[in-house]
């Protein structure tokens, strides 16, 4: 059974999710550049914020394409 989530959770987690990803990402970097040198947790942390930073936009991607198909069949233009 699917669980309902309001729509402006639904709307905000490709957002949260490319916003977070920026955070560690930005972060990691900027601490190992501080730092001089890179340890495996900044390695990892960077690997995971640009993972989520992808993730997010494939997500934005995905749902703007899925709604412009949809209109398009609701319009009646197959």
């Amino acid at each position: 059974m699917r669980h309902w989530i309001p729509a402006v959770l639904y709307d905000a987690k490709p957002w949260a999710l490319a916003i977070a990803g920026a955070i560690l990402l930005l972060g990691s970097l900027y601490v190992a550049l501080s730092q001089g040198h890179w340890t495996v947790l900044l390695g990892l942390l960077c690997f995971a914020g640009a993972a989520l930073l992808v993730g997010g936009g494939v997500l934005f991607q995905l749902r703007m394409d899925y709604r412009a198909r949809s209109k398009w069949r609701r319009e009646g233009r197959r």
